[in-house]
């Protein structure tokens, strides 16, 4: 979803033509988007602010301020119907602190479920800084999040200008969601696993969209070359990254409606790490609910997603 004040970031997201409707899409709760969800039995839409909320904001006090004004819209619009909307929170992620303090601010008094996080913070003077939360400057923040008991939802971004020119502008079919979003989120997530963030803090609770962004179908390769080579050299580390996508990681099916990929995360990581989701509107509600009553797989395995 978006807000009045940043909807306009969503029009050339849109098909050609189609800024204006797709804008009224990102805006609307409890019109449209609540008929179609009653329509196809979807019981909850837990609601964010579209990427990339505050982790476009490279001005530290403008992400902050984008973060507060988001959570307070967020708890206003969720209050009008709390029966079939539930939100996370946005946060600044400059500050480990500062996000923590938003965080609590957010779950405690605002009753928000969690929080999303848009990939890598930009920052510095230019923007193209990219703060990634996998070092141990992020601890204040994790430490948070494991004592509210909490989760955080990790969510693709657009790549910072640099990286834009260097990576993706030759190749340009190849960003948001046919590739980039996905290798972005997986670094980062993997990142944490591998920094051993949690095993600093192993009751954190981390998801993660599109069937897992990949990485279920690469878990095997990436243990088989961590255990034969990266743990020569200091891998901090303690457990496979299976481990943790089995203890620590969600992943849901948001945007990724295809039965043999579910098959193949089920496999990987076990049916109760995997979720329901749709991703709307970039996705339709309709597609996703008919593929999902429609699937063929195992009742208890269905039961337990």
């Amino acid at each position: 979803m978006h807000m009045p004040e940043t909807v306009d970031f969503c029009r050339h997201q849109s098909l050609p033509g189609e800024g204006d409707a797709f804008a009224a899409q990102m805006l609307d709760i409890h019109g449209e988007r609540l008929e179609i969800m009653t329509k196809y039995n979807v019981e909850l839409f837990v609601l964010s602010l579209a990427s990339p909320g505050p982790q476009g904001r490279y001005d530290k006090a403008d992400a902050e301020g984008l973060a507060r004004r988001a959570n307070d819209y967020m708890a206003k619009e969720v209050a009008k119907n709390p029966h079939r909307f539930a939100g996370f929170a946005s946060l600044s992620m400059h500050d480990p602190k500062q996000a923590a303090e938003e965080l609590r601010r957010s779950v405690k008094e605002l009753g928000l479920k969690g929080a999303i996080i848009n990939d890598y913070q930009s920052a510095g003077a230019n923007g193209e800084t990219m703060l990634m939360y996998d070092q141990p400057a992020y601890d204040p923040f994790w430490a948070a999040v494991q004592e509210l008991d909490t989760v955080v939802y990790i969510h693709p971004r657009l790549p910072v200008p640099h990286v834009k020119k260097e990576i993706w502008d030759d190749r340009r079919w190849l960003t948001i969601a046919p590739l980039q979003f996905g290798q972005d989120v997986q670094r980062h997530v993997l990142g944490l696993c591998v920094n051993g963030v949690f095993d600093r803090f192993p009751g954190l609770k981390i998801v993660i969209g599109h069937l897992g962004e990949m990485t279920p179908a690469h878990i095997w390769r990436i243990d088989h070359w961590m255990v034969r080579h990266e743990r020569h050299f200091e891998l901090p580390m303690k457990w496979p990254i299976r481990y943790y996508f089995q203890k620590n990681i969600w992943i849901t099916t948001s945007g990724h409606f295809s039965t043999p990929d579910l098959l193949n995360a089920v496999t990987a990581v076990g049916a109760e790490r995997v979720m329901f989701s749709i991703d709307h509107p970039f996705e339709d509600i309709e597609e996703a609910a008919i593929w999902w009553d429609s699937l063929q797989i195992n009742p208890i395995d269905k039961v337990n997603m």
